[in-house]
């Protein structure tokens, strides 16, 4: 399993706009499941901090998540 950062939106709560989470995929690259709350960049160390940063930057090199869609091809309901 692999997993990158995304910029998520859902579209059914347009007060959420659009955050960054982490986003796990099967070894077919279909999502299989997503951080519950969108994530802040982190490290023990500057250095690390900037990593995840530059990691996070390059989840706007994808297309946004649409997290409804991805809801309902997992069967998730809130």
């Amino acid at each position: 399993m692999s997993w990158n950062y995304r910029v998520t939106y859902r579209p059914k709560n347009p007060l959420e706009g659009y955050t960054i989470r982490e986003v796990y995929y099967t070894d077919d690259g279909e999502v299989k499941l997503y951080s519950r709350d969108p994530i802040t960049a982190y490290g023990d160390i500057s250095d690390e901090l900037y990593e995840d940063m530059c990691m996070m930057m390059d989840a706007f090199d994808k297309d946004p998540l649409n997290l409804d869609n991805v809801d309902y091809k997992l069967g998730i309901t809130y």
